[in-house]
């Protein structure tokens, strides 16, 4: 497999040169050739790092022959992601006293409904629906919902598991071609980060956004925690997927310039402990010769109980640094 690639020598929100953050970044998790080297903006008020060079926008499909909202698609694969489902019920009940004296419980709450716990039902549109478990459980609260992917396998298998009464679309959000004002709410869960041109897509958004609607995005935050402890192996990297890793003041400076005003910007630790857990596979593979980790549905007692560990601590740092968490969280109001 070839990719095609283009030289992005200048941060593609503010035009500020950049330097080399990490020179060698392979794919760790689906083994896609080739290196990904990330530069980071030395504007210390966009910070965006960017992928130099990137892939020409028409091989990026490329990149999701294999991806984990592939999976569920067998009887095989549902078995092992219910016992999955019921060790980590276990695991999360063990945690959860000390979770909610963090304010763990909160967060991981409002992260799994993003954000829209306080907004009336309306209509919804998830940009980037993978398998479309987020729609199902929005739906089930009253949510008129509707998922689009471009990745036509996880739009398969979202109608196969959810299609009664939610809508999926096989398509990108300008194909769409949804009329104006047309969603009460548009969520992007990790989504921006893999998008060629992340200001014109939340053009996009804001036309198609009601008045007073809401956007909500979350994406790795490469001012995290967890990017400090675990450098070019820390999972919200993702290279070569991730075009780009957001800061909190970058996520910001791209809403302004799509035209948005309303906004408030966070981040959270509430989904750290999955981070942390392929990050840690990530830097054992890094002894390997090809340096691969292949992320399998498994639970691995040692390395979650680590994880938790550490995300305890980045929710604790948290209440000193509201910029270290691992996800960043953008909110905007048309």
């Amino acid at each position: 497999m070839e990719i095609q690639t283009f030289q992005r020598p200048f941060c593609p929100l503010c035009g500020g040169t950049g330097d080399i953050l990490h020179p060698k970044m392979q794919d760790r998790m689906f083994a896609i050739p080739g290196n990904w080297p990330l530069k980071q903006c030395s504007n210390p008020e966009c910070g965006l790092c960017w992928q130099d060079p990137s892939p020409v926008e028409s091989d990026i499909p490329l990149f999701y022959a294999s991806y984990f909202t592939h999976e569920r698609s067998d009887s095989k694969q549902r078995l092992s992601s219910q016992l999955y489902s019921l060790l980590y019920g276990g695991y999360m009940l063990a945690s959860r006293i000390p979770s909610a004296l963090l304010g763990l419980n909160k967060a991981t709450h409002q992260i799994r409904h993003m954000f829209l716990n306080d907004m009336k039902p309306g209509s919804l549109l998830d940009v980037g629906c993978g398998n479309g478990d987020f729609l199902h459980r929005m739906h089930d609260l009253g949510w008129s919902a509707t998922g689009i992917d471009f990745d036509g396998k996880a739009i398969e298998n979202a109608k196969k598991m959810y299609g009664d009464g939610l809508t999926f679309l096989n398509t990108d959000l300008p194909d769409a071609k949804f009329p104006d004002s047309s969603f009460d709410a548009v969520t992007m869960s990790h989504v921006i980060e893999h998008v060629p041109d992340p200001v014109a897509l939340l053009i996009e958004v804001r036309r198609i956004l009601k008045a007073g609607g809401r956007l909500v995005i979350t994406t790795p935050n490469i001012r995290s925690f967890g990017h400090e402890k675990f450098q070019d192996c820390w999972a919200g990297l993702d290279s070569p997927r991730h075009l780009q890793v957001f800061s909190l003041p970058a996520l910001q400076r791209c809403a302004r310039q799509a035209g948005f005003d309303a906004m408030k910007a966070s981040t959270s630790a509430a989904n750290a402990d999955g981070l942390f857990g392929i990050s840690f596979g990530f830097k054992e593979a890094k002894t390997k010769v090809n340096f691969f980790y292949e992320m399998k549905i498994q639970f691995n007692f040692i390395r979650g109980l680590r994880s938790l560990l550490l995300q305890y601590r980045e929710a604790w740092q948290l209440r000193h640094n509201p910029e270290c968490g691992d996800e960043a969280v953008l909110i905007c109001q048309k």
